[in-house]
C-alpha cells in the first residue's frame, strides 16, 4: 500500500505561526521523515527537510547552496503531518502549496562507520518502501556508505550540506 509510505498534501497558507498541516493518508497516522514543499502559485524554490537533520534544516533542490536553518519555516514533524511557522516560502497567507512526504524510520537512525578513512554517519531506512535518508562526512577518499535497504538502490541523490556544490 503506497499510501502507508508516501503522500501528497495540498494546502493554502495562512501566515500563522505554529500552524499544523494534517495528513489524511494511512488512516490518520502519517508522520513524514522527508518533506518536499513547493509553493504552486509563485516562483519560489523547492525546500527539502528531513527528520534526520531536524525540521528547521533545509536544502533547496533548485539551487547548489549549502544547508540552511529557518526556525520560521517547517518547525516540527508531527504524528500526522508537520508544523509551520510564518515564513512565506511555506506559509504565505493565501499561497497554495504542495507537500510531498515520505516515511523512512520515524526519525530513528542507525549509526555506521564507513570503510576506508571516512568517519561515518547515520541512516534511517524503510525497507518495505525502498527508501532511506543517509548523512555522512566525506573526506574525498573512496569508501562504502551503507543505506540499510538490503539491496542496491535504483536511484540516489547526493548533496553537500556544508559546501556550495551541485547535486
Amino acid at each position: 500500500d503506497p499510501s502507508a509510505h508516501f503522500t501528497t498534501t495540498l494546502y493554502t497558507g495562512n501566515g500563522s505561526d505554529d500552524r499544523s498541516i494534517t495528513n489524511s493518508a494511512n488512516a490518520g497516522n502519517f508522520k513524514p521523515d522527508w518533506l518536499w514543499i513547493k509553493e504552486r502559485d509563485q516562483t519560489r524554490g523547492h525546500l527539502l527537510q528531513d527528520s534526520t537533520r531536524g525540521a528547521t534544516k533545509y536544502i533547496g533542490s533548485h539551487t547548489n547552496a549549502a544547508e540552511n536553518t529557518n526556525a520560521n519555516g517547517v518547525q516540527a514533524f508531527e504524528t500526522n503531518g508537520f508544523q509551520l511557522g510564518t515564513d512565506t516560502d511555506v506559509n504565505l497567507n493565501t499561497g497554495t502549496y504542495v507537500a510531498w512526504q515520505w516515511i523512512a524510520n520515524g526519525g530513528s537512525t542507525t549509526s555506521f562507520n564507513e570503510s576506508g578513512s571516512n568517519p561515518g554517519g547515520t541512516y534511517q531506512a524503510n525497507t518495505t518502501a525502498g527508501f532511506s535518508i543517509i548523512t555522512y562526512t566525506g573526506t574525498g577518499s573512496a569508501g562504502t556508505i551503507p543505506h540499510g535497504l538490503g539491496k542496491r538502490p535504483k536511484w540516489i541523490s547526493i548533496k553537500s550540506r556544508t559546501q556550495t556544490e551541485g547535486w
